[in-house]
């Protein structure tokens, strides 16, 4: 009888611990998901020297982006707040908040999977009460996704092309899509990818655009535009390797 119940509890103490080894793998991976956020706040924080008590948001947005088959990372950061505590504190706060704070408070970090590690940050100058849209798109080659964003300074848009070279997204072109949005000389453009003439890469082709939705702006730096190609082709740009960035015809 000593012995059923030596048994018994011996059998209750193994599912009691294997109860909670369940748990603390549960825990470990939960942590691991946290880690991954913590990790980018931590990094953004140190490389930047925010401190803990700023008001910033950042976002992941994880593609293909290099020769390797890990999947890899675009992280932005903007820093409204630290803009508008930054302007106040300057003796042109009217002058600054007129031209929409443009300044250093959009910025992209690149997280490489394949080394596992997040560049430093790079600045994308621009009107920080408009935060960066990243697209991917196959650009100067099929294999993997080059680097779309887009940004705003006052009432126009423009786009960065940035191509990953050597661990690092090294920007290639750049164009306007659209300038003085709401004003009697306003310019929209549209932007298309056309097979490539010279390689692999794509062509960037340069359009007159339509504005089709111009009935929805009411606020230049929050406006997401709907642009139609109108017809005419304006230029067509070319990507030449050994300069690595598009060139057109003169």
């Amino acid at each position: 009888m000593k012995n059923c119940i030596t048994y018994c509890l011996l059998i209750l103490i193994l599912i009691s611990c294997s109860e909670k080894k369940k748990e603390e793998i549960e825990k470990e991976n939960h942590a691991t998901v946290l880690t991954v956020e913590q990790m980018v706040k931590n990094h953004i924080e140190t490389k930047l020297a925010i401190p803990s008590s700023e008001k910033y948001t950042f976002k992941i947005y994880k593609e293909h982006l290099d020769g390797d088959d890990k999947i890899d990372a675009i992280i932005t950061l903007n820093r409204l707040n630290y803009a508008l505590e930054e302007a106040a504190k300057s003796s042109n706060t009217a002058k600054r908040a007129e031209v929409g704070f443009i300044g250093n408070y959009n910025y992209i970090f690149f997280f490489d999977g394949g080394l596992n590690q997040i560049s430093p940050p790079m600045a994308v100058p621009s009107s920080p009460y408009s935060e960066l849209s990243v697209q991917f798109e196959n650009v100067t080659t099929p294999s993997y996704k080059d680097i779309l964003i887009d940004y705003k300074i006052i009432n126009s848009s423009y786009r960065n092309y940035y191509s990953v070279m050597e661990h690092t997204p090294t920007q290639v072109f750049q164009w306007k899509t659209y300038g003085n949005i709401g004003k009697s000389d306003a310019e929209v453009l549209y932007l298309e990818l056309a097979a490539g003439t010279i390689g692999l890469a794509k062509d960037i082709l340069i359009y007159e655009g339509n504005l089709d939705n111009l009935s929805e702006l009411k606020d230049a730096y929050n406006f997401k535009a709907k642009i139609s190609k109108k017809g005419k082709l304006l230029h067509r740009f070319f990507y030449f390797e050994n300069e690595r960035k598009y060139f057109t015809k003169k």
